[in-house]
């Protein structure tokens, strides 16, 4: 593990000082990024031969629990279906079908 890690995969970015986590921007004027005689800092570090860390794409996170709205419009979409005497939907193929559907204008019925 090196001394620092990289916030983007192109130079100049923020880096992460691994010593206390510090995010340090890309500021000629920041001591800890430019810093002087000192007190040396990323640049020095690297000018030194430090080599960084590779910016590593963090993984998202799991999506959560529907919010309200999105339970109520599930729930709503199984009554209708149950109405039109249809099976109800699993989540998953609820939520597939709102993401399908998104951005998309509400077909019109002709008179």
């Amino acid at each position: 593990m090196a001394d620092y890690t990289l916030t983007a995969t192109d130079e100049p970015c923020a880096v992460i000082r691994a010593s206390d986590g510090a995010c340090i921007p890309p500021d000629m004027a920041n001591r800890d990024y430019n810093g002087d005689q000192f007190s040396p800092g990323y640049i020095q570090w690297k000018e030194g031969g430090g080599v960084p860390d590779p910016y590593v794409e963090p993984t998202p996170p799991p999506p959560g629990p529907p919010s309200d709205a999105e339970q109520l419009a599930f729930d709503h979409e199984n009554r209708i279906l149950t109405l039109e005497g249809k099976p109800p939907i699993t989540a998953a193929d609820f939520a597939a079908k709102v993401k399908g559907g998104a951005g998309k204008p509400a077909p019109t019925k002709k008179k």
